[in-house]
């Protein structure tokens, strides 16, 4: 095919572009459609009981969420340590005078930490005294006292207190366990088809000539000769005697020549090419009506005693 009769523009408007990029859209498109149906199966097969039909009525009852239950020792009440003269009351036995509204109260004696306040009335007399702190360590040896009064006398009571274990409940937790695995929201992000396509066109022309030559000379001579005559004394002196002599030569000279001239032409197309897909895909955020479920489920987990 001569390069003049060829149309690289012909040969790309042949090509079925519809098929060759139309195909691989069509198949990104379905990925993604089969992506979210996956995401659907894998909520509905792992967070959800298998619904239920009624034989009768034919009804269908959707399932309901998994739930996951997990027992746990949960403490209802702290440990408690033993606390050795701690101070359980102050009964006012005189409530003395001079004394006013927030005066300070002192707890003396060899225990620490005891901390108290006093109530006074509208004459200045104390009516009270409340033990906010217990503290430890102290005996009947603790006197207590209001500043800015006289005449208060008051009785302490002390105690010790044996230490209290820590009191545990089995509780009961049912988790959603849609809340506990990460649900496939597979997004194909980014879609790339490239067509290359190289046409290489080359037409050739090849002439070449031949010449050959050869010569030859060749030379030939040769002698020849012949002689005749009587014998003997008389004869010898009487007879005619004859001698004859030939030359000969020949020269021989040859020339050869040939010439050859031949031309090959011809014409080549290279024609290359090259489609390629490129898929970027990325876990796509929670929609917004899926985040909303699993803020409900997680607001539905709640601790509860087993009874046990």
């Amino acid at each position: 095919m001569a390069i003049s009769n060829y149309s690289p523009g012909q040969e790309l408007s042949s090509i079925d572009f519809q098929s060759m990029i139309g195909g691989p859209l069509g198949a990104i498109v379905d990925a993604q459609a089969q992506a979210a149906l996956s995401t659907v199966d894998f909520i509905k097969s792992v967070g959800f009981t298998p619904d239920s039909e009624d034989e009768t009525t034919g009804e269908v009852t959707p399932g309901t969420p998994v739930y996951v239950n997990f027992k746990y020792p949960k403490m209802v009440s702290p440990y408690e340590a033993a606390i050795k003269g701690r101070i359980t009351g102050i009964a006012v036995t005189n409530g003395g005078s001079g004394y006013t509204e927030g005066a300070a109260v002192t707890i003396a004696g060899v225990g620490t930490d005891a901390r108290a306040t006093a109530t006074v009335n509208g004459s200045g007399a104390v009516t009270a005294i409340n033990v906010t702190n217990a503290g430890s360590g102290y005996d009947g040896s603790t006197t207590v006292s209001v500043a800015g009064g006289t005449g208060l006398a008051v009785t302490v009571t002390t105690e010790d207190k044996d230490a209290v274990p820590a009191v545990f409940a089995e509780m009961q937790l049912e988790v959603p366990i849609l809340t506990m695995l990460p649900i496939p929201f597979i997004r194909v992000e980014e879609g790339e088809i490239n067509f290359n396509a190289k046409i290489t066109s080359m037409e050739f022309t090849n002439v070449g000539s031949e010449f050959k030559g050869s010569t030859s000379f060749g030379y030939n001579s040769s002698t020849s000769g012949s002689a005749s005559g009587g014998s003997g004394v008389i004869t010898s002196l009487f007879a005619k005697s004859s001698a004859q002599v030939k030359y000969s030569s020949s020269v021989n000279f040859k020339v050869n020549a040939s010439y050859q001239r031949t031309s090959r032409q011809g014409s080549k197309v290279d024609k290359t090419y090259q489609l390629g897909v490129k898929i970027k895909i990325s876990q796509d955020e929670i929609p917004a009506g899926m985040e909303k479920l699993l803020g409900i489920l997680e607001d539905a987990i709640v601790a509860q005693p087993t009874g046990n």
